[in-house]
């Protein structure tokens, strides 16, 4: 049997551990007779599984008759490559031909004898949900990776259209903290203010050890060390889980190894992403041990007010937890010891 874990950046894994919570509450929403919310922001720090659990919504609405959903590409014309994809499915374009929707002027299908060309995208795509809302049918778009690029823009503009006409049309859409909030941000983005977002949570404790016992067939009382190590992170979870069946019976060398695999593939991108203070807030968590505020306070030389925005920000990005009030701790194993081991000089 090969590894069931995986060390590859949003490739999906045999080995998942679902947030079945999180992923309920968004089907049904999207799946009520009249949805309150058409769209979610799934949000969460590198390799905490974002793609993985986008990808496990659209599998399970796929499931059911009544919806269509179409992955979209974030680097590519998103209008266009919506209408592209509906229309390549035989069963819509039979559809969309007895609608008489003629996409050919833009460069999809076929001409339709005695229907005027349609000329225009968001017009197109307009009467192409018009036509599936007749036959009850509902469109989950996902984007992932989102970021606030000029497409992904003009694409979010136009689904606020098709959301003012009433069209069952529906889109889950991911991406880093700081990269969806300059899109919410962003000029003309006002709804995405209010549109619901979902943080991922960390994975279910108890969960990874029982994977980790059944997959790579250890004891108790091991299971638990290496799900300690993990902190619920998604990509530990693979990556110590990866090592620990490269190495049975060898348990600090599979750590050992998954500690420098994330330094190397996961941490070293993450660091990269934030400024020099906010490095400087995490070695000061770090070096506190206990991760009490009026400590980390302290290492920094700092007061509440000027403490306080960076705190936010790193829980709001995944770099930080809260475990109780007044205390921070670093959210990602090992993250402490790779903060330290870079020199402030490269800062």
């Amino acid at each position: 049997m090969s590894n069931p874990y995986t060390l590859v950046f949003g490739q999906p894994p045999l080995e998942i551990i679902e947030r079945k919570a999180q992923a309920d509450r968004i089907i049904s929403e999207f799946c009520e007779a009249r949805p309150s919310n058409y769209i979610n922001l799934v949000t969460g720090i590198r390799g905490c599984g974002k793609t993985v659990f986008i990808t496990q919504i659209a599998n399970r609405l796929q499931k059911k008759k009544e919806w269509i959903v179409i992955n979209l590409n974030p680097q590519r014309d998103l209008l266009t490559a919506l209408a592209a994809k509906l229309n390549s499915d035989k069963n819509l374009n039979k559809l969309f031909i007895e609608a008489q929707i003629n996409l050919q002027a833009l460069g999809i299908g076929i001409e339709i004898k005695g229907a005027p060309p349609v000329t225009d995208i968001e017009e197109a795509l307009t009467r192409m949900l018009r036509s599936l809302e007749k036959h009850n049918k509902r469109v989950l778009i996902t984007i992932d990776e989102a970021t606030n690029s000029k497409d992904i823009r003009i694409f979010t503009s136009s689904f606020q259209i098709f959301l003012r006409e009433g069209l069952p049309v529906f889109l889950l859409m991911t991406g880093l903290f700081n990269h969806i909030d300059r899109l919410r941000n962003a000029e003309g983005m006002t709804f995405l203010e209010r549109a619901p977002r979902t943080v991922l949570s960390p994975l279910n404790f108890n969960a990874i050890v029982d994977k980790y016992v059944k997959t790579l067939k250890l004891k108790q009382s091991d299971a638990i060390k290496l799900a300690t190590a993990t902190k619920g992170y998604s990509f530990a979870f693979q990556t110590i889980g990866y090592y620990a069946w490269e190495y049975p019976g060898k348990l600090d060398s599979a750590l050992k190894d998954a500690k420098e695999y994330l330094f190397e593939f996961a941490y070293r991108k993450i660091w990269s992403e934030h400024s020099s203070t906010d490095r400087k807030v995490i070695r000061a968590i770090h070096l506190s041990k206990t991760g009490e505020i009026s400590q980390i306070r302290k290492i920094l030389g700092w007061s509440s007010n000027q403490f306080n925005p960076y705190r936010d920000r790193l829980i709001k990005s995944g770099i930080i937890s809260v475990p109780q009030n007044g205390y921070v701790e670093l959210a990602l194993p090992w993250f402490g010891d790779y903060a330290v081991s870079i020199p402030e000089s490269h800062d």
